[in-house]
């Protein structure tokens, strides 16, 4: 982002009293993206949240980093090339399940 953008953001940003940190709903609004990918993006290292939480605790994002990430086009396509793996390997993970499951009730069925 050049820094003329960069200083239209940020004064935007202060008219409308934006806060400095967002949770992960206004991130995943900001960004595009659901709450759930938002969890896919930190565990790939895409997204890092503020300060050192637990992973049961709240996370906090930086406004300012986020506005920029949402204005940077590479970093968009590899984020959604990373949800997309994600989702793909997880139902490819869930289809090689479901046939030895429905078999082993076919055939628990066939016992009785």
């Amino acid at each position: 982002m050049t820094g003329d953008v960069m200083q239209a953001v940020m004064t935007t940003w202060v008219a409308k009293g934006l806060p400095a940190r967002l949770d992960v709903a206004a991130t995943a609004k900001l960004l595009g993206f659901t709450e759930s990918d938002i969890q896919v993006l930190m565990a790939v290292g895409k997204l890092t949240p503020l300060g050192d939480p637990a992973p049961n605790a709240p996370k906090w994002f930086a406004a300012v980093e986020m506005i920029r990430l949402a204005a940077d086009q590479d970093w968009l396509h590899k984020a959604t090339k990373e949800i997309s793996k994600y989702w793909r390997q997880k139902r490819e993970r869930c289809q090689t399940r479901l046939p030895s499951t429905r078999l082993g009730k076919m055939e628990a069925d066939e016992v009785n």
